[in-house]
């Protein structure tokens, strides 16, 4: 029940989902009507009298999807009255400056809680008060800033609005980054809150029940969030496609897309908090590939047929890392430096097609790591034709299979792990001696194994946003 509840955490929250969703089936416990999303400080004064400008034109031609949508199309951006555009001697107007850390800040909040409102809307169909009703109901209030507000006037806020919960997301930091690409990472948490009522439960909902099944794990009632963007540069110039402020509308819209996930599921994305450091492990794959030869006799094996294979194979292995980067990435050569010193291989960290938890979580608390992404070659397979005066002209399949995992250093949870195989064919011609080929056919087929490791990397970090 809602009814004398103050300040619960989030986990409260997440069951009032189920149950507004039916997916806990038949129920007498109350609803989840209308939850009151705080709207941020108020701008700066460029950005704010941007946004309205933005939103005078929505007026104009209405547009679905609120604010967000409305700029997501939009390429100028905010500038203060001192940054405003110039035109040149030649009469060419000058390219418009780029916004300011503080207006960034305060742009990305902004689209933050419209996004964030917006999902609350569509996806768990709840009732959500507009801007204007919230500074309606704060000025009844002698409120003048919601994004401002203590607890206890939020508390009465949403009393005021008839909200059964409270949800306040913020951007604590816009990393900005530019270097071959352009990116920005921003950093925020979200915070549930349950107002205190006067007794009386709240009515069933009348929206859409979704029939998705819900996680039994439920997020803390403050999390943090992560929501990141890049572009590369235009072809044949110095430019990059997109501003930062362009950029800002699609790091907004992974970061509402990761709080709305945990707010579903319960979980919570990695490499969410600032501060923390990640670990990339060498990784190891055998010196040497077996060879199943097809004879007229019936196959066999040719033991070690490749050999002197490369046995470290870390630059294959490039998972998505962002947002780390700089200090707070200890990279392959720096393990294996420390891996040197204590006697040990990287081989040693894995047993089979599993990380030893234990040995990785002592190395990672030299290296003072949070999180460990490891990877390793574990199978190589050759097979060919008849070695014979025709050798040369046989077909040669390598397979490769890797095996890669990620583990959270405080407790040894392994967070995700997962396989890849990939198999190169090649076809020798006379002036490549099969020995040659042999080895670029493996070469290959571990590569392109790591390759599709690196995606199904990205993929589970995709899941977060779902």
């Amino acid at each position: 029940m809602i009814a004398g509840i103050k300040f619960r955490g989030a986990w409260t929250l997440i069951l009032l989902f189920a149950v507004t969703s039916g997916v806990c089936g038949q129920s007498t416990a109350p609803a989840l009507r209308r939850i009151l999303v705080v709207p941020p400080p108020q701008a700066d004064p460029a950005v704010q009298k941007w946004i309205d400008t933005q939103r005078e034109a929505n007026v104009k031609k209405p547009q679905h999807g609120g604010l967000f949508t409305m700029f997501s199309n939009q390429k100028p951006a905010p500038a203060s009255a001192k940054a405003s555009p110039t035109k040149k001697k030649s009469g060419k107007q000058a390219p418009e400056p780029e916004v300011t850390d503080r207006q960034l800040s305060s742009l990305s909040n902004t689209l933050l809680f419209d996004r964030l409102s917006q999902r609350l809307r569509t996806r768990f169909h709840l009732n959500v008060p507009t801007e204007a009703e919230v500074k309606a109901g704060g000025a009844s209030l002698h409120l003048a800033d919601a994004g401002s507000a203590s607890p206890e006037m939020l508390n009465r806020l949403a009393k005021a609005l008839d909200c059964d919960a409270i949800l306040i997301a913020r951007v604590n930091e816009a990393d900005q980054r530019e270097g071959s690409a352009r990116a920005l990472t921003l950093h925020g948490t979200v915070q549930v809150l349950l107002p205190e009522t006067s007794g009386q439960a709240p009515a069933p909902s009348t929206g859409r029940r979704r029939t998705r099944r819900m996680r039994s794990s439920v997020p803390p009632s403050v999390f943090h969030i992560l929501g990141t963007a890049s572009a590369g540069r235009v072809l044949f110039h110095n430019e990059y496609r997109r501003t930062m402020t362009q950029l800002a509308f699609d790091a907004a819209e992974h970061a509402a897309a990761a709080a709305a996930h945990s707010f579903w599921t319960g979980e919570i994305s990695p490499f969410t908090v600032m501060g923390e450091r990640l670990a990339l492990l060498p990784v190891p794959a055998p010196a040497q590939a077996d060879a199943l030869l097809f004879t007229p006799e019936g196959r066999r094996v040719s033991s070690a047929a490749v050999r002197d294979l490369p046995t470290d194979m870390s630059t294959q292995f490039r998972p998505d890392i962002t947002p780390f980067r700089g200090t707070a990435v200890v990279d392959a050569e720096s393990v294996r430096r420390i891996l040197a010193e204590e006697g040990m291989s990287a081989e040693g960290l894995w047993r089979q097609d599993q990380p030893d938890v234990l040995r990785v979580q002592a190395l990672a608390r030299r290296l003072g790591c949070t999180y460990v992404l490891m990877a390793h070659i574990t199978e190589i397979e050759l097979q060919t034709g008849v070695p014979d005066v025709a050798e040369a002209f046989s077909t040669r399949e390598a397979r490769a299979e890797a095996f890669g995992a990620m583990i959270r250093v405080a407790d040894g949870a392994i967070l995700w792990q997962d396989r890849a195989t990939a198999t190169m064919t090649l076809h020798p011609t006379a002036d490549r001696k099969p020995a040659s080929i042999d080895r670029q056919a493996v070469e290959d087929a571990e590569h392109f194994a790591l390759s599709d490791l690196n995606r199904r990397f990205s993929a589970y970090r995709a899941r977060f946003e779902d």
